[in-house]
């Protein structure tokens, strides 16, 4: 084979090594590159091979990394929409347990409010000795100026009537919403009967002397006194017990709200404690289909420069093979020719490798 023929067969498919080789220097040192991609990359720039095949090897390699990127984005999107619901179901549980620790703790707050209420009606009497002496003084009134059995018996009678009335309807009233309140106390149960006390006795109704009159008030006084006081510890000993039911019974509603709250503190906290290691799961996903879809675009992008690649060569070779065919000898021009169609050909298969 003579000179000229040996050169122009050698420089045939050169053209498409020097654009493989650019391409794939341009590319396979990025950090960012698959590492499949690199390692084909690697290969084929070590391979002696310079024919479509070689390109058509590069094309499937790039077209089986963008499918498996795309079904990496994909699997990346799936477990993005499954960490959504996981937080959205997670918020609900959250917002479920929020409104019924609400709802729950404001019935409590209502019963601890009724038996406030309740608390401040079985208030018990006041035995204090100044106190009783100060009411039964004043309604036992000293009149030296108008001296009459009489008017000690009228007040006498007002003392009691005031005294027992207030203690009857009271005790009614709280009988009746202890009974409501579901407290246990007997319908039958009354405040006992407390013989009256006594009137003053005497034929005629004015006092004559100052010292009786001043006598027998310090002695009715005195009676009273332990008349209103005797029914003041009656109502008190049956209130006690009522009380302490009421009581004990607000102090349970108090307990179970700080039961609620620390019960609840703590699921808010675990649920909260789950949304926001589902939002980093999420984000951590996030970050990796973001990176992923930058090296889907860059290897998408790379793969679109090998088409690049090979028309700036072909397009470089096919210039020298014009010069060849201008101003070369005959048997130059004549080769020129023929190879020139030759790359034509060789081109368009190369071209059209890429579209497989």
């Amino acid at each position: 084979m003579n000179l000229s023929l040996t050169n122009f067969h050698n420089r045939r498919f050169e053209w498409v090594f020097q654009a493989k080789t650019e391409f794939i220097q341009r590319f396979a040192g990025k950090a960012e590159s698959s590492t499949i991609i690199k390692e084909i990359l690697q290969t084929e720039l070590e391979s002696p091979e310079v024919n479509e095949l070689s390109v058509n090897r590069l094309t499937i390699v790039y077209k089986e990394a963008d499918e498996a990127r795309k079904l990496e984005l994909e699997q990346y999107k799936e477990r993005m929409k499954q960490q959504d619901e996981l937080i959205t179901n997670q918020q609900l549980l959250l917002d479920r347990e929020v409104e019924e620790a609400e709802a729950h703790y404001n019935q409590i707050s209502k019963n601890i409010e009724v038996y406030e209420a309740f608390l401040k009606k079985v208030e018990l009497k006041n035995m204090d000795h100044d106190y009783i002496s100060d009411l039964v003084n004043d309604i036992i009134e000293y009149t030296p100026h108008h001296r009459k059995a009489s008017v000690i018996n009228d007040d006498v009678l007002r003392l009691q009537e005031m005294v027992a009335s207030e203690l009857e309807n009271k005790f009614r009233r709280i009988k009746q919403e202890a009974g409501t309140l579901k407290i246990g106390i007997s319908n039958l149960l009354e405040i006992p009967y407390l013989p009256p006390i006594p009137r003053v006795e005497q034929k005629i109704d004015a006092f004559w002397l100052k010292s009786t009159y001043e006598k027998t008030i310090l002695e009715i006084r005195a009676i009273a006194y332990e008349w209103v006081t005797e029914m003041y510890h009656n109502y008190n000993l049956l209130l006690t017990p009522i009380f302490k039911a009421a009581f004990e019974q607000k102090d349970h509603f108090f307990q179970e709200a700080e039961a609620l709250k620390l019960v609840t503190t703590e699921k808010i906290r675990r649920l909260e404690r789950d949304i926001a290691n589902y939002q980093k799961e999420k984000a951590e996903l996030d970050a990796r289909y973001q990176n992923v879809h930058q090296l889907w675009n860059q290897d998408r992008e790379h793969a679109l420069q090998l088409q690049g690649c090979l028309i700036k060569y072909w397009l470089t070779y096919k210039e020298e093979l014009q010069r060849h065919f201008h101003y070369g000898n005959a048997e130059e021009r004549w080769l020129a020719a023929k190879y020139l169609q030759l790359l034509r050909q060789d081109g368009e298969k190369l071209i059209k490798s890429l579209h497989e």
